[in-house]
C-alpha cells in the first residue's frame, strides 16, 4: 500500500520539478539587458556611498590634544578667585601665579614657589601647604605655574655622546624660558617689602642653582630645594658642584620616602658641601608615610628654624 503511494507520488512529482527547472532557465535567458546593467551597476552605487560617507567624516575638525600646562593653567583661572590669579609675561610667552598677600602687621617678605615641572602650582605634595600658611606667618607667596618638560628630554639616543648632547641642548632652551620666568617673577616681587626666598621643588632646583651661579636671574636672599635632582648621573654632580659653590644660603631638605635619585644624590651634595666648606649649607631628611609627600608641619619648622638661623 505505502509503495504504490509513494510511485504515485513520484510519477506525479518529478514532471513538475522539470518543468519548474525549465522554467527558471528560460527566466535567465530571457532576462533584458536593462536588468544586467541595473545589476552591475548596483554594487558600484553601494561602493559610491561608502567614499562619500568618509568625506563628510572628514569634514569634521578634531581639535589638538590640550597641553597639561594649559589645562592646569585653565584649571586656576576656572577654580580660584580671580583676584589671587595673575598672568605674567616672560618675553614671547605669558605663564601663570598664585599671588596671597601676607596676612599680619609685620611683613617679612616674598616667598615664590616653584613645583618641579608636570606639577602644579597647587601641588598638594608640599608646596600648596606653604602656599597657604605662610601668609599668616608674614609671607606673601607667589605660586608659578611652571613649564611642561622638555619633550625630549632624557635623550633615547644610542650613542652616549649623542644622548648628552641632545640633553645639553634641550635644558639649555628650557633654561633660557626658565630665566625669564623667574627673572618676572622676582621683578613683581620687588613690589612687596622684605626678602625674597625662593623655595624649589625637583629638577628646577638644580636648573635655578646654575641660573643663580651664572647669575642670569636676580638673586633672592635665600633658597630652599626639596626633593632635588636631575635624570642624569653626569647632571646631578655638576648640580652638586654647583649647589655648594654658590653664596647662597641653601636649605636642602628631602624625604626618606622620596624619589630614587633624590635619595641617592642628597648624599653626594653632601659631600660637595663638606669639601667646600659651605658654611651657609643645611641638608634634613624628614621622616614621611606617604612617599613623595612632605610632613606639612614637619616641613614649616624646618624652614622656619633655619630662617632664624640665618638672621631671618
Amino acid at each position: 500500500m505505502l509503495q504504490d503511494l509513494f510511485f504515485k507520488l513520484y510519477r506525479f512529482a518529478l514532471p513538475a520539478l522539470l518543468l519548474l527547472a525549465m522554467a527558471i532557465a528560460s527566466a535567465q535567458q530571457n532576462e533584458t539587458p536593462e536588468q544586467e546593467e541595473a545589476e552591475e551597476k548596483a554594487p558600484e552605487s553601494y561602493e559610491y556611498a561608502s567614499p562619500a560617507y568618509r568625506i563628510e567624516r572628514s569634514k569634521i575638525k578634531i581639535s589638538e590634544p590640550v597641553s597639561r600646562e594649559k589645562q592646569q593653567s585653565d584649571d586656576l583661572s576656572h577654580y580660584l578667585k580671580p583676584a589671587n590669579v595673575m598672568p605674567l609675561l616672560a618675553g614671547p610667552e605669558d605663564f601663570t601665579t598664585l599671588i596671597k598677600d601676607e596676612l599680619t602687621s609685620n611683613s617679612r617678605g616674598v616667598a615664590i614657589l616653584l613645583p618641579d615641572w608636570q606639577q602644579g602650582a597647587t601641588a598638594a605634595n608640599s608646596l600648596n601647604y606653604l602656599r597657604k600658611v605662610l601668609p599668616d606667618q608674614g609671607w606673601t607667596t607667589i605660586a608659578i605655574q611652571p613649564y611642561e618638560k622638555p619633550a625630549n628630554y632624557p635623550s633615547i639616543a644610542l650613542k652616549p655622546e649623542e644622548q648628552q648632547e641632545a640633553n645639553k641642548t634641550s635644558l639649555e632652551q628650557y633654561r633660557q624660558k626658565l630665566s625669564a620666568m623667574m627673572t618676572a617673577v622676582m621683578e613683581k616681587a620687588k613690589s612687596y617689602p622684605g626678602i625674597f626666598l625662593v623655595i624649589a621643588q625637583g629638577s628646577h632646583a638644580a636648573l635655578l642653582t646654575d641660573l643663580y651661579q651664572e647669575e642670569k636671574v636676580p638673586l633672592p636672599n635665600a633658597l630652599v630645594v626639596l626633593s632635588s635632582y636631575m635624570l642624569t648621573a653626569t647632571e646631578n654632580e655638576t648640580y652638586a658642584k654647583t649647589l655648594a659653590q654658590t653664596e647662597l644660603p641653601v636649605l636642602d631638605l628631602s624625604l626618606k620616602r622620596d624619589h630614587p635619585l633624590a635619595i641617592g644624590n642628597a648624599e653626594l651634595r653632601q659631600a660637595y658641601a663638606n669639601k667646600e666648606m659651605k658654611a651657609s649649607y643645611r641638608q634634613r631628611i624628614l621622616h614621611n608615610f606617604t612617599a613623595g609627600y612632605y610632613p606639612e608641619e614637619s616641613l614649616l619648622r624646618e624652614i622656619n628654624s633655619w630662617l632664624r638661623y640665618e638672621g631671618w
